[in-house]
């Protein structure tokens, strides 16, 4: 059997915590040692696992999630490692078939399609349909733009391109990913990974994860780019809420691209 590390960083989770280490606990591989990163909680989410086989780091603040994976990828001891979000669930068999594209010397990471059960809330369903994009029929890619909400990825590569910026609070994922494609190493994206989103998310919870995930490392948002945002928003994503017979989140969509620019414009 192929050994492996794995960890999971953790901010506030102490809702999620446990299953999702218990998802990497009972993968039909299990791994060789587990880490959980505690970026800093005021919750309390490590003594949800404190009966478990994991070794805890808690960090004495907040420091974001490009330090606590970089710490984390600075502890593990084999050079294939396995990371889950601590608001996600890993399938069992989630590494058993990651591990075939690792037959591959050039594939760096690999990682898995996101979903959710069903959704309790509008907020929820937003996410689902514009975040998570359920409902779309997705095929695997090799140069895909790396997530690392359930991945499993080469150590050595990583390494290679200069690991995780630590600096990073958020996109530290799409920034490692790009530096991979880069030295011309494949990011795969395999539908047939699945990871299931157990977190319940407010409508500012959700909000706020659209735009890290879209805004990247560096946000900025022109004004042309804004009036493209808002036309979006109206042609495309309220539309698809009124075509799925949601349109109590219509004006989630439309509140989009002016969120996006607030933020950006604080974050400058």
């Amino acid at each position: 059997m192929t050994p492996y590390s794995a960890y999971l960083p953790c901010f506030n989770a102490r809702a999620t915590i446990r299953r999702a280490v218990e998802s990497v606990l009972g993968q039909t591989m299990p791994p060789a040692d587990v880490l959980v990163v505690d970026d800093g909680s005021t919750d309390r989410s490590s003594e949800a696992i404190r009966d478990l086989d994991v070794r805890v780091i808690s960090l004495p603040r907040n420091c974001g999630r490009g330090e606590a994976r970089a710490l984390a990828m600075s502890h593990a001891r084999h050079d294939l490692v396995l990371s889950c979000d601590a608001t996600n669930v890993l399938e069992p068999a989630f590494v058993e078939k990651a591990l075939v594209w690792f037959g591959e010397p050039r594939v760096a990471a690999v990682f898995g399609r996101i979903t959710q059960s069903a959704a309790g809330s509008v907020a929820e369903r937003w996410r689902g349909r514009h975040l998570f994009k359920t409902d779309l029929v997705q095929t695997a890619e090799r140069r895909a733009s790396l997530s690392t909400w359930g991945t499993l990825v080469r150590a050595s590569a990583v390494a290679s391109v200069g690991g995780y910026d630590r600096r990073l609070r958020h996109t530290e994922d799409g920034d490692l990913g790009s530096r991979l494609l880069a030295a011309n190493l494949d990011v795969v994206y395999d539908p047939a990974l699945e990871v299931e989103s157990i977190a319940v998310n407010s409508l500012g919870q959700v909000l706020e994860r659209h735009w890290r995930w879209y805004a990247g490392a560096h946000p900025s948002v022109s004004w042309r780019e804004y009036r493209k945002n808002i036309a979006y928003s109206i042609k495309c994503m309220a539309m698809d809420d009124l075509r799925d017979g949601d349109p109590l989140s219509v004006p989630v969509s439309l509140l989009i691209p002016h969120y996006h620019l607030v933020r950006s414009l604080l974050h400058g």
